[in-house]
């Protein structure tokens, strides 16, 4: 695949639709029929650029829609048979339900937030067949609901398969760390990463994470259990098989 070309304007193309760069969380450009409007910038195009050199999923779950343009963005890069994602705004985005409109095996669920259960457990088998490969989580960048969404999906996503999750190290950030910053009263999403690394250590669900500063990719082993005989207890969080010799794991 040629590589994406990203314009002074920061627009580009690919696979005949047109997409805009906007990641300021003020006046923020709304999707419109000329062009999609996407919130990830050149890093994260990139990273998903070369994982889509080496990895094609039959099957995409994305969390967090906003504008829809991440949505086409997957669609066009991955070329997966199954697409489906879940936002929690009320707001329908017009152009994106333009496009899902006369397209097979392509889905999108607004008012329905990222660790709706109930939701996701309709989803996976349904609407993507039951082959998850991929997860893309751009939805609340909290660690209680990242977490929440993780517990569900990563047991129905199949062996081989990678768990996406953006943003995940805005605690650390200069900007947030006033006592009126945003998600001021909120646990670090970084401390979600580290579970997942104790869960890699003391298991054999996790064969690798890959992370830059602005996302992390989990890669589940490919010779993991699948769900639902894949380790979790009876309180269904598969976190409850970290080993940490008995001390106290504390959230920052």
């Amino acid at each position: 695949m040629n590589r994406i070309e990203i314009g002074p304007g920061q627009e580009f193309s690919l696979g005949g639709e047109n997409f805009v760069i906007t990641v300021p969380i003020k006046e923020r450009r709304l999707s419109t029929s000329d062009a999609f409007t996407i919130a990830k910038n050149e890093p994260y195009i990139r990273v998903y650029e070369e994982l889509a050199s080496a990895f094609s999923p039959r099957s995409i779950l994305e969390l967090g829609i906003f504008q829809g343009g991440s949505y086409v963005f997957l669609d066009k890069l991955f070329k997966p048979r199954r697409i489906s994602a879940v936002e929690i705004s009320p707001k329908p985005v017009t152009p994106l339900l333009r496009y899902v409109a006369d397209k097979e095996g392509r889905f999108v669920h607004f008012s329905t937030s990222q660790s709706d259960r109930k939701i996701l457990e309709h989803i996976v088998p349904n609407e993507l067949a039951d082959e998850l490969d991929l997860v893309v989580d751009d939805a609340s960048h909290t660690y209680e609901q990242t977490k929440a969404s993780f517990e569900i999906l990563f047991p129905l996503l199949k062996p081989g398969g990678i768990y996406a999750i953006e943003d995940w190290s805005w605690a650390h950030s200069p900007n947030y760390q006033a006592p009126d910053a945003p998600f001021s009263k909120r646990h670090a999403l970084s401390n979600l990463l580290f579970e997942q690394l104790m869960l890699m250590g003391s298991t054999f669900l996790i064969s690798e994470i890959r992370v830059w500063k602005f996302l992390y990719l989990i890669h589940k082993a490919n010779t993991a259990l699948p769900a639902p005989d894949e380790g979790r207890n009876e309180s269904g969080s598969i976190f409850e098989q970290i080993l940490n010799r008995g001390r106290e794991w504390s959230l920052i």
